[in-house]
């Protein structure tokens, strides 16, 4: 009876996030001779030079793109489950172009975050929240998104696939909710009116001092799948997160900012300089596919 009450509380909040991984690390474009200015206060900062990856081999560097979303706040619901975006997301992608014409695809896409800590662990979603227990061992519950494989922008939607991985002694190392083979898809949508330009970057070295964009962004429509690789747990997380969950029952609000910018500076043409010193008018030209 224990490790089901453990492995019910398990399932809850897992929802916390929108996640994902993908390309190794490698090796960082070159540093900026000076440092971009330090971000306003809440503001996430943006070190492309660091976390970018190098382009694919004879890739003309204005063809590559870098694109970075951190989800600073927000909240989800699963199913029975709601809970607030505690820890930031950070989302990088690099894209490529055949020529100047064509619609970019991603070649890499990866999150980094901290998993998310459920305050109260197993006792608080059981509704026995004790002060200072959050910690302990098969009490402490957290939650961390992971990527799938399935990435898309073309505002004013942006598609993202996931599984959110459960984290506590009792269910073991690969526990989620959804599964690569069946992730939740989430497809945000973005209110074009309410993108607001936060930093417009330098034209001349935005890969160094990319323009910074923020933005809200939901979804309500998507479903929820059941949990996988949670062994006899899996069953009781199921029960106690009420999954799988159908489209309408959930929903997705996130408070992202936003910064992109090429490999190298655009040819200076009338044109192509007026986009790149319009980030807004640059997002909204975009168009990433898998």
């Amino acid at each position: 009876m224990k490790s089901i009450l453990r492995a019910a509380a398990v399932a809850a909040p897992l929802t916390l996030a929108l996640g994902a991984v993908a390309a190794p690390a490698q090796a960082s474009p070159q540093a900026p001779a000076t440092a971009a200015a330090a971000p306003a206060p809440g503001v996430p900062a943006f070190d492309f030079a660091k976390d970018c990856p190098p382009l694919p081999a004879g890739i003309d560097p204005t063809l590559g793109l870098c694109m970075q979303m951190v989800v600073t706040g927000g909240s989800m619901k699963l199913g029975g489950l709601s809970q607030t975006i505690t820890q930031p997301m950070r989302i990088t992608v690099q894209s490529v172009q055949a020529d100047a014409s064509s619609n970019s695809e991603f070649t890499s896409v990866t999150l980094t975050g901290k998993p998310m800590t459920i305050p109260g662990g197993v006792l608080g979603l059981l509704g026995l929240n004790v002060p200072g227990l959050d910690g302990l061992p098969f009490n402490k519950v957290q939650v961390q998104p992971k990527y799938t494989g399935g990435f898309t922008f073309n505002l004013p939607n942006a598609g993202l696939e996931m599984k959110i991985k459960i984290i506590n002694d009792a269910v073991g190392k690969g526990c989620s909710i959804g599964s690569k083979k069946d992730p939740v898809k989430l497809n945000l949508g973005v209110d074009l009116g309410q993108i607001s330009v936060v930093d417009e970057g330098d034209p001349a070295d935005s890969f160094h001092h990319p323009p910074v964009l923020h933005t809200p962004a939901a979804d309500t429509t998507f479903a929820v799948p059941k949990t996988d690789g949670c062994g006899l747990f899996g069953p009781v997380i199921d029960w106690k997160a009420g999954l799988p969950s159908a489209s309408g029952n959930n929903a997705a609000s996130f408070d992202t900012y936003l910064a992109l910018a090429p490999y190298a500076p655009w040819p200076t043409a009338s044109v192509q300089r007026k986009a790149a010193q319009d980030p807004v008018q640059q997002l909204r030209n975009l168009h990433i596919t898998g």
